[in-house]
């Protein structure tokens, strides 16, 4: 079957001495494989044609049963040039590609994160990117799994001078005197209400961008979201830290000490290692 689609290249990786395997996104047929025989010839019709976070018309020979499908052509619709340009850009769009080439799933509709991946990578073109557009994607991706954290506190027992929180990373929730004896046994880590509170009222991929960058706080934040999104989603840390480690933002302000408590609290006494 012949398929005509929009797509966005996730990945690249050598097939053999001149041809490639490619990973995209499309909307229809969610994360698809092709193979690109010959593409690292001079003479080749695909030539320049593909790149990590091109948006490209692409036309391939579906098989019935997934698997690694034959292209047939390939167009670029965007090429987004600063993301070749500009290091901070490149960083950005390879995590957001890499973050959804392992969330998305073979021959299954994919319209939203499509669409999330397409504004995002446009986003990075137009502005210098930092930690707060990774944490911001990660917002936006969580919502549209239908896996954002609760970060509602419970008035009786979350009282505002308890500045210490049980949050479950299983059920996604704030533990307290009401939880059932299950929930109390599952995954869960210590965060600081600072934490809580800060990620609550910016959970949201809109406001997410004015999460704090630096500091304690900041770092407690980026922590939990990390153990949160490493429990879900069952990723390796690896890619994360690169990313945020590369596109910290230098700042006059002090650097966060890792021992500080607001920091540590994302992962201070984690039951049953995830």
């Amino acid at each position: 079957m012949m398929v005509k689609t929009q797509a966005i290249a996730l990945k690249i990786r050598p097939w053999s001495h001149t041809s490639h395997v490619v990973t995209w996104l499309t909307p229809d047929h969610g994360r698809t494989l092709t193979s690109v025989k010959g593409a690292c010839r001079p003479k080749s019709a695909f030539l320049g044609q593909y790149d990590i976070g091109y948006t490209c018309e692409l036309l391939f020979y579906a098989r019935d049963r997934g698997g690694l499908h034959a292209i047939r052509e390939c167009t670029p619709a965007n090429i987004r040039e600063p993301l070749r340009v500009d290091w901070r850009a490149g960083v950005a769009a390879s995590y957001f590609c890499d973050l959804v080439a392992a969330v998305s799933v073979p021959m299954q509709e994919a319209q939203a994160l499509f669409d999330l991946l397409n504004r995002s990578l446009d986003n990075l073109c137009d502005r210098m990117p930092g930690t707060g557009h990774l944490l911001a994607f990660e917002i936006a991706l969580l919502d549209r799994l239908g896996i954002l954290p609760d970060l509602s506190l419970c008035p009786i027992c979350h009282t505002p001078e308890r500045t210490w929180i049980r949050f479950s990373l299983a059920s996604g929730r704030a533990l307290c005197a009401h939880a059932s004896a299950v929930a109390v046994l599952e995954p869960a880590v210590t965060l600081h209400r600072d934490v809580v509170t800060s990620l609550r009222d910016h959970l949201s991929p809109e406001s997410a961008l004015h999460l704090p960058h630096s500091g304690a706080l900041a770092l407690g934040i980026r922590r939990f979201l990390g153990l949160f999104i490493r429990y879900h989603l069952d990723l390796p840390p690896a890619a994360r830290r690169v990313a945020f480690d590369l596109l910290d933002e230098p700042s006059t302000e002090r650097k966060p000490n890792p021992n500080d408590p607001v920091a540590k609290g994302a992962d201070h006494e984690m039951r049953h290692a995830c």
